[in-house]
């Protein structure tokens, strides 16, 4: 080695600095943000028409988690709360974001933690998402904050540190991995005993609901349940653990959308399965205007298709260009022709059209899985056409 050469830097270290000065849109945070102001009104409600009406939780029975923990009077509790749905309209907006973000996590982390009674995991996770939503600095697009700032001609950085947003990512794989890993060792909820036995007991309600008593004859049996709770608890552990991993993602977004789904229909987990949902967009890819979509402008058809992709690319991940200019009047009259400059390459035609369609949140989930069967079968054919290419070049190179 020559006197003038460096120690390369150590990779771990290097990785962990990177981690630190790494920044991302915060567009993705910025969707949730509006829909989670919603999802705390439900939340709060209920305490909000209880105090109303006087019943104060502090009149009766609680145990705080703290000693400490301060006992408000009941007028000024109730004050609080009319303060803490105003911030979750006022976060939803976009005004005064960061304080509204801040308020909205203070209060609902105080008032669960005000009762044990209260706790319950669904909260548990609506409070790592509020802390997420304070930390992340979420206000610097769709927001009034946003557009005051323009107007002052002082527009604000669309950028996080991206260790937030991992940080944030963790604090909601929690509640999957807990749940899964907890019901994976106690054989009572691996083996289906708890909610066969759970079944038993509150079958008259679910036939009060217009359950069909034969389907509950089928699924009211110990054999049902045995295999059918391993499959929910694997599940669990699948969506906490897929989310990190590229080509186990999108599968771990379909199982939560499911398994979300199923919960809101059986059971009753006030806004966990909507939160669910919604939370998914932490795993969105944390850059906008990365892909590039070129369509006919001078049609009516490609101005219609630009006003639907404007209208509902709520992520901002297309940048929309025109393609070039028809040379004759008979290019002008034929089909619009779709090109996708995705991460993968350029795309053109029907498949341009499914990926463009796959990345709109409205359409994802159907178009989604219509796009991975066609990459699963793409690749299946590469990997059998790749040894006879091998073949081929050997024998040419003979």
């Amino acid at each position: 080695m020559s006197s003038g050469a460096q120690p390369a830097p150590c990779s771990l270290w290097s990785a962990w600095n990177d981690l630190f000065e790494r920044t991302g849109s915060t567009r993705a945070i910025a969707v949730l943000r509006i829909l989670v102001g919603p999802i705390v009104i439900v939340h709060l409600w209920p305490f909000l028409e209880q105090a109303q009406s006087g019943l104060y939780f502090a009149d009766a029975f609680f145990v705080p988690f703290f000693d400490w923990w301060p006992v408000l009077n009941v007028g000024v509790y109730r004050a609080l709360i009319w303060l803490a749905i105003a911030s979750s309209v006022a976060m939803s907006l976009g005004l005064g974001t960061r304080l509204a973000c801040a308020y909205t996590f203070f209060f609902v982390s105080f008032n669960v933690l005000s009762n044990q009674l209260f706790f319950h995991h669904n909260r548990a996770f609506l409070m790592s998402i509020l802390f997420g939503l304070a930390l992340i600095p979420c206000g610097a697009t769709l927001s009034i904050d946003a557009w005051l700032a323009a107007r002052r001609g002082r527009p604000l950085a669309d950028a996080m540190p991206l260790w937030r947003l991992y940080l944030v990512r963790c604090l909601a794989c929690t509640p999957y991995l807990a749940s899964g890993a907890s019901k994976l060792i106690d054989p009572a909820w691996w083996g289906g005993v708890v909610m066969y036995d759970r079944l038993l007991r509150f079958r008259h309600i679910a036939e009060q609901k217009g359950v069909p008593s034969e389907l509950i004859d089928i699924i009211a049996v110990p054999e049902f349940h045995a295999v059918f709770w391993k499959f929910v608890v694997l599940t669990e552990l699948f969506i906490g653990i897929g989310y990190w991993f590229g080509r186990t993602r999108v599968g771990a977004m379909y199982m939560a959308l499911g398994f979300h789904v199923l919960i809101e229909i059986t059971s009753r987990v006030s806004v966990f399965s909507y939160l669910g949902i919604c939370a998914t967009l932490i795993w969105v890819v944390p850059q906008t205007r990365d892909r590039i979509v070129y369509l006919r402008l001078d049609t009516p058809g490609g101005r219609r298709w630009v006003r639907v992709i404007q209208a509902l690319d709520w992520l901002a991940r297309f940048d929309i260009r025109p393609q070039q200019a028809p040379a004759s009047a008979n290019e002008k009259r034929k089909k619009i022709e779709w090109v996708v400059d995705d991460r993968s390459g350029r795309i053109e035609g029907a498949a341009a059209r499914r990926v463009l369609l796959s990345r709109l949140p409205i359409f994802m989930p159907l178009v989604a899985p219509w796009l991975l069967l066609s990459e699963h079968r793409r690749s299946r054919r590469a990997s059998t056409d790749a040894p006879l290419a091998d073949t081929t070049a050997r024998i040419s190179q003979r």
